[in-house]
């Protein structure tokens, strides 16, 4: 096979190429590599990672790639030393503790050199499709078995201690001559793990910023919540192939573990082709050895825009704070429905003209007249026609004793969803109410459309005022604060026109309808509206 033959034919992917957006002056940060907080902690300005790999998905279609084609970038790596403002190392993971990153994406191609591409820029795909991944994660874990290179495994174990997502990413890459003159072996580190697989030659590189949700604190002390609602992760990395100092890994992580860290993770196997990187007629992957640093800067916020992390408990109609949450979960004979709910929305944005809104919701009816189900939309263990459709951010001058607020009290969105896990009486009691034979997800395709409405009102979101004048303001918001439409011109009553910030527990409300078309509470088959008993409403600023 002759070379001038063989470039033409290859496709590439630039999942990690060159930046084309501006940054801001990055700065060190606390770290504490054994997990106890502010003592022993320091201060770090790079995380080397180790080199590791890249799958891009879809990186190899049958014809290679042309302008437009969009690719999904899946990415792993352990942690080989920390840097200081030096550039020198300063640290490295305790003994038995290692430190680990997964992450996803989706990229667009916006220039080619040659048909299909020999060369190519890519960005950041802003029109992603439904459930397109994206999410980048931290993990620790300080007992064996310690990450496998080859197998892919061991990146997204034990414990999670930074969750994000991607809000930009820019890149190239190249194909090169190989030495031999055509394909080479693909992995060229130590022995050859994959003997029949092949590769072309070339190289790239990429910056990608990474929107932080959320930090543990015992391994990142000393954030401030509006720190970490403006706190950036900017990812330095080279790429190429074939696989010289590194094994090629036989494994990726395909989505994140939601907002709680929990969820269970799909697996992704490369699917290459018998030369990586060469179409032959079928869509392949493409897989690179991935170098890369990272570094954190402050993110510059989106006026007028804002997001929401979230995760409660309580008893419909409730407007009595701390008198019922976790007491009404584990009670029998409920008379109202009990509840939790969780998730985010907004990151990395709610503008419809970037692909937005994104996140995730899910609502879990635990007891009461309504039985037990869960209601989810937008997370990737949901069918991927459900998702956030649209938000509205209400009520400017943000309580202040919110810290990590984007200058808004109040969050509405919509969206469909699916249920999972449907009891019985749940089944029953829906139907009774209009629902078109609700059935989980994993049965049916169904979809319902649903609205919910939060109000931030301060910290901590599950406390009141017991002040007897406070409670009748509260209650008097509460009554005027109804889940009306987005677009509703009247929107959401002004907070401070009632009570004052902090005085008042964050407010939570929820309904879904009979089918995917709109309506009102009046005719849901399902509705909650409630003060917090138990946990939090954060609204956030957007940051680019």
């Amino acid at each position: 096979m002759k070379t001038s033959k063989t470039l033409r034919a290859m496709t590439l992917v630039g999942a990690l190429g060159v930046s084309a957006f501006a940054q801001a002056a990055t700065t060190p940060i606390l770290f504490n590599p054994n997990g106890t907080g502010a003592a022993g902690a320091v201060s770090v300005a790079t995380f080397d990672w180790a080199v590791n790999s890249s799958l891009a998905l879809g990186g190899t279609p049958a014809a290679g790639l042309v302008v437009g084609s969009k690719v999904v970038v899946l990415t792993q790596a352990s942690l080989g030393v920390f840097l200081g403002s030096n550039g020198l190392p300063i640290a490295i993971p305790p003994p038995g503790t290692e430190f680990t990153f997964v992450g996803g994406f989706g990229e667009t191609v916006t220039t080619c050199t040659g048909v299909p591409c020999t060369n190519a820029a890519l960005v950041f795909d802003q029109a992603p499709a439904p459930l397109t991944p994206n999410f980048f994660e931290i993990w620790v874990k300080t007992a064996p078995p310690k990450s496998d290179n080859l197998a892919g495994t061991g990146f997204n174990t034990s414990k999670r201690i930074m969750f994000g997502k991607v809000n930009d990413a820019s890149g190239n890459f190249g194909v090169g001559t190989c030495p031999s003159g055509g394909p080479e072996n693909f992995d060229q580190f130590n022995a050859n793990d994959w003997p029949n697989q092949l590769t072309i030659c070339g190289a790239g590189s990429t910056q990608i910023a990474v929107q932080v949700l959320s930090i543990d604190p015992d391994y990142f002390p000393g954030f401030t919540p509006a720190q970490v609602a403006s706190l950036k992760a900017q990812f330095n990395t080279s790429t190429v192939v074939p696989f010289r100092q590194a094994d090629p890994s036989r494994r990726f992580i395909g989505d994140d573990a939601g907002v709680t860290g929990t969820d269970a993770q799909p697996a992704v196997f490369p699917k290459l082709g018998a030369i990586n990187g060469q179409p032959d007629g079928a869509l392949r992957d493409f897989e690179l050895q991935a170098d890369a640093n990272m570094a954190f800067e402050e993110g510059v916020t989106v006026p007028g825009a804002c997001r929401v992390t979230y995760g409660g408990n309580d008893r419909n109609g409730n407007i009595a704070p701390n008198s019922f949450g976790e007491a009404c979960m584990k009670a029998t004979g409920n008379t109202e429905n009990c509840y939790t709910f969780g998730g985010q929305v907004g990151a990395p944005t709610a503008n419809p003209a970037f692909g937005g809104p994104f996140g995730e919701h899910t609502h879990h009816q635990v007891s009461g007249p309504a039985g037990d189900f869960v209601f989810r939309a937008g997370s990737h263990s949901a069918p991927k026609t459900t998702r956030i459709t649209a938000t509205a951010c209400y009520d400017p001058g943000a309580c202040r004793q919110a810290e990590a607020n984007a200058g808004f009290k109040q969050i509405d969105f919509e969206g469909t969803g699916s249920f999972r896990n449907l009891s019985d009486t749940a089944k029953a009691y829906l139907k009774a109410r209009g629902a078109t034979d609700p059935q989980p997800d994993n049965a049916s395709d169904r979809i319902y459309y649903f609205r919910v409405d939060m109000d931030d009102t301060g910290e901590p979101g599950n406390k009141a005022s017991k002040n007897r004048f406070d409670v009748i303001a509260a209650n008097n918001f509460f009554a005027a604060d109804q889940n009306l439409p987005l677009n509703d011109p009247a929107g959401d009553p002004l907070l401070t026109s009632y009570g004052a910030c902090n005085t008042m527990a964050d407010v939570y409300q929820f309904f879904i309808c009979k089918d995917e078309n709109k309506c009102e509470q009046k005719d849901a088959i399902y509705a909650v509206r409630a003060f917090l008993t138990g946990g939090n409403i954060q609204l956030h600023k957007v940051i680019k």
